[in-house]
């Protein structure tokens, strides 16, 4: 066999080896990837199977605290914004925003969310005009809030009030929700003593409008809720997200263990 013939024979072969390893690399590869994946599904199935089981641990210690799932409706701005608080704090509950700003109720994380008056003031809020806020309670606003808390048989009520919504629309949903015989608890904050009179004025006046409706109205005064976060030395939303927490604290106290 001449050497021509003898080099070629060895770079077939060579061909042939380099094919087998690379195919051998190649199984391996895919084996290696195969078991990697079962190893990622594997721990996948293990983390969700302990989350359930946590989950399922959770229901069993509510259940076993007589904790009742609680519906809690923020209405305008600065109810929205305690009830998202409140939502961040204990997410087992049902959380309701009802707002004339389209921009703010979109930033709330609830599922339920009623925007008021939008053919009216297309989504642009009341500007803190209380009288805005009451005129925008209609058929249409009503029928989505009977959906939202149907199955509920207590309500919380949430309003900061001296300005728009708060101020305006909260006893009117209030009396909607009386006429449904829903056991519903009111609970308002008053203006801090540097808004001014004027919002003081509008705070006063429809607080009086929400207890004609209501004798389950719990009032909290701004100021007080300060002074008692005062020692925290806090900025002023990290002030009023503690001011949540203490709402938080006095609705739900009767109901843990």
């Amino acid at each position: 066999m001449s050497s021509a013939m003898i080099l070629c024979v060895s770079g077939i072969s060579l061909i042939i080896v380099v094919f087998g390893i690379y195919a051998i690399i190649q199984k391996m590869k895919f084996a290696l990837q195969n078991r990697a994946d079962d190893m990622v599904n594997k721990i996948r199935k293990e983390n969700q199977t302990q989350i359930e089981h946590l989950e399922k641990k959770l229901d069993k210690f509510y259940i076993s605290c007589k904790l009742e799932t609680l519906c809690f409706i923020g209405i305008g701005g600065g109810g929205c914004n305690i009830v998202e608080d409140i939502s961040q704090i204990d997410k087992w509950h049902k959380f309701i925003h009802i707002n004339s700003d389209l921009q703010a109720l979109q930033l709330k994380t609830s599922k339920d969310k009623i925007l008021l008056g939008y053919d009216k003031k297309e989504g642009l809020g009341c500007g803190g005009v209380a009288e805005c806020g009451a005129q925008l309670i209609n058929s249409s606003s009503k029928k989505q809030l009977f959906k939202s808390i149907k199955s509920f048989e207590k309500v919380y009520v949430i309003a900061t009030l001296g300005g728009g919504v708060g101020s305006g629309a909260t006893s009117e949903i209030v009396e909607y929700l009386n006429s449904l015989d829903k056991e519903v608890y009111v609970f308002v904050t008053m203006p801090f003593s540097f808004e001014g009179k004027t919002r003081k004025s509008v705070a006063q006046s429809a607080l009086g409008s929400i207890q004609n409706v209501s004798s389950n109205v719990t009032i909290m005064n701004n100021d007080d809720l300060i002074k008692k976060n005062a020692e925290e030395e806090l900025g002023t939303r990290e002030n009023f997200k503690l001011s949540s927490q203490i709402i938080y604290k006095q609705i739900v106290t009767s109901f843990r263990c």
